[in-house]
């Protein structure tokens, strides 16, 4: 069982995040989802709303980031890519 995934979210203009995590929180077109290590694939919509990545189990503080406008997400063997039309804010949680 892998311990991280490697997590990709691009817009059209600009990769916002890339790098390994260990938990990705989505608004996801039917409910929130969240991704863990091994998850099984996945296809899906996203609706707008804030997204949360974990990067490691302990020390790290999460980051955020909120959008305003609809996505997909890949999720496949540890690999989850997300596309955005657009992202309106990428932060440090407080």
């Amino acid at each position: 069982m892998s311990r991280t995934f490697n997590v990709s979210i691009v817009t059209p203009e600009r990769s916002l995040f890339e790098g390994p995590a260990v938990y990705l929180a989505v608004p996801g077109g039917e409910g929130n989802m969240g991704i863990l290590p091994d998850h099984a694939p996945l296809l899906s919509t996203l609706l707008p709303g804030q997204f949360e990545i974990r990067l490691d189990e302990v020390a790290a503080k999460p980051l955020f980031f909120k959008t305003q406008k609809p996505g997909f997400i890949e999720v496949n063997k540890n690999i989850v890519s997300i596309l955005l039309d657009a992202a309106d804010s990428f932060a440090l949680a407080q």
